[in-house]
């Protein structure tokens, strides 16, 4: 497996110190926003570190669109739990993988070869995560082969196509 912990070890002193209505304060929210959208989709989920705490309601406080995302993703995971424990059989079972490059699924598709910030969690969800601190958009592009669905929105992409996409 592979994972990481959503709020790491060691975060820089500023985050520690950060005061309401800073800009470290609203840096440090949305890392920890897109910590939790990327940790759903990992083999563990799991939230870790001391200070400053990583509690979704030490993050923000609720009615806070952080906080509002970070509690999505946090049901989500639980949501998607029989998923997971059926990759989790499969790993075991059958050597399977669950956190997938594209070029693992798609290697008569020669366009993802070289993509290396999108990867399949099992066969049924690909997931791009967004790093860049402020993106509300991303640009994706979908493996040849089949279509492809929007989890959130339900709109339908054409495979072989790459496509700028909203990352609320």
């Amino acid at each position: 497996y592979w994972t990481m912990d959503i709020g790491g070890f060691c975060v820089e002193k500023r985050y520690e110190t950060a005061r309401e209505g800073s800009e470290d304060m609203k840096e440090w929210r949305e890392l920890n926003t897109r910590w939790y959208q990327f940790g759903a989709f990992v083999p563990l989920f799991r939230v870790h570190g001391q200070y400053p705490f990583r509690e979704i309601w030490n993050i923000a406080p609720e009615g806070h669109p952080a906080y509002a995302s970070m509690m999505f993703y946090n049901k989500l995971r639980y949501r998607l739990m029989p998923y997971i424990y059926s990759l989790t059989g499969a790993v075991y079972h059958k050597d399977y993988t669950i956190m997938r490059a594209l070029a693992m699924d798609y290697a008569h598709d020669k366009s993802v070869y070289d993509i290396n910030d999108q990867y399949l969690f099992g066969s049924a969800f690909m997931v791009c995560p967004v790093g860049e601190y402020g993106a509300r958009e991303r640009e994706v592009y979908f493996p040849a082969g089949k279509g492809w669905y929007d989890f959130n929105t339900g709109a339908f992409h054409q495979g072989g196509s790459t496509k700028v996409v909203a990352a609320p």
